[in-house]
């Protein structure tokens, strides 16, 4: 069974990303999965100032807020699911601040050991993925992620189930 953490960047707790949210962990659970969904927009997390504390200090970042939250729970997960509206054809600021954030433990434990499974889950009113899509497919290569797979558009909740239950 796989510790799944999901990084929600919706600004809407009850919006179309996160019900996509929702199905899938309705079906990492239903599969024996433990799943730990961060809703970024109550999370206190800034920006990275590219000072490379990280590979310096004894904790993965000089900055002391709620990305440590993150920290944690990614150094024993198996797999990080990414969770955004389409904002202006890339995701959600505040997923791409915490995204940024990573940095931290990349630098300090090595890009190796932090290698992990990953799916993005995105909604849009309108669909213009491309962007959005070419950026996270960018992003797995770059750290060296797995992609499990990506869900798009708010009316695939049985995809976004289905992926869920698919990972063991």
């Amino acid at each position: 069974m796989a510790n799944i953490i999901i990084l929600n960047g919706s600004p809407r707790k009850n919006g179309n990303t996160s019900s996509l949210v929702k199905s899938f962990t309705d079906g990492a659970k239903a599969s024996g999965n433990t799943v730990k969904e961060f809703y970024l927009q109550t999370m206190t997390i800034r920006g990275c100032m590219a000072c490379m504390g990280c590979s310096r200090n004894a904790d993965p970042c000089a900055q002391k807020d709620e990305m440590k939250q993150i920290y944690d729970a990614f150094m024993t997960c198996d797999v990080v699911i990414l969770s955004s509206p389409v904002y202006f054809l890339g995701i959600s600021g505040v997923l791409k601040t915490a995204v940024d954030r990573m940095i931290a433990v990349f630098a300090k434990y090595g890009y190796e050991a932090c290698q992990r499974d990953c799916a993005l889950l995105m909604t849009s009113d309108d669909p213009q993925y491309d962007e959005s899509v070419n950026w996270y497919r960018n992003y797995v290569d770059s750290v060296g992620w797995n992609s499990l797979g990506e869900v798009l558009g708010s009316g695939s909740a049985q995809a976004a189930y289905d992926l869920g239950a698919s990972i063991n």
